[in-house]
């Protein structure tokens, strides 16, 4: 009986020991981010999604600076001014460039490709690619993803 206890109390005590190591080790602070974590400069609105297998992909992208000076006033709030001029390259697996659109005064640029330049030879209904729009406006890059489907 003796020895089941001092047993029993041997392991509860490497237990306790063991959980407050860890619970000492789940409290380091990190450093912070490996990449810094920052709001994208502008706000990019993408229009075309599904297309025919026959007709070329066309997907509209609508660039906008958000002017927040009167976010406090509500009569007023915040303002969206087309970002003209603004270069955005697209992307496929992340790396490949598939085209280079330029917005125009209204903050808009379309593009238009076939199934076949985004790497789908034999466009099947159902089949996906996702778009990466990239850019950069006041030295800060951004990113936009985009899905486009075979229908």
């Amino acid at each position: 009986m003796l020895k089941t206890m001092k047993k029993s109390i041997v392991q509860l005590s490497f237990t306790l020991i063991a959980s407050a190591f860890l619970l000492l080790q789940s409290c380091v602070e990190a450093d912070g981010l490996a990449t810094p974590n920052v709001a994208s400069p502008v706000l990019v609105l993408l229009q075309g999604s599904t297309f025919p297998s026959t007709a070329r992909v066309e997907v509209t992208s609508t660039v906008l600076e958000l002017d927040k000076t009167n976010i406090l006033d509500h009569t007023k709030g915040i303002d969206s001014i087309p970002v003209s001029n603004l270069v955005l390259r697209v992307f496929i697996n992340a790396t490949n460039e598939v085209g280079t659109v330029t917005t125009g005064s209204d903050g808009k640029a379309s593009l238009s490709v076939s199934w076949a330049d985004l790497g789908l030879t034999a466009a099947r209904s159902g089949s996906q690619v996702r778009l990466e729009f990239a850019g950069m406006h006041k030295n800060l890059s951004f990113r936009k993803y985009h899905t486009v489907r075979v229908q």
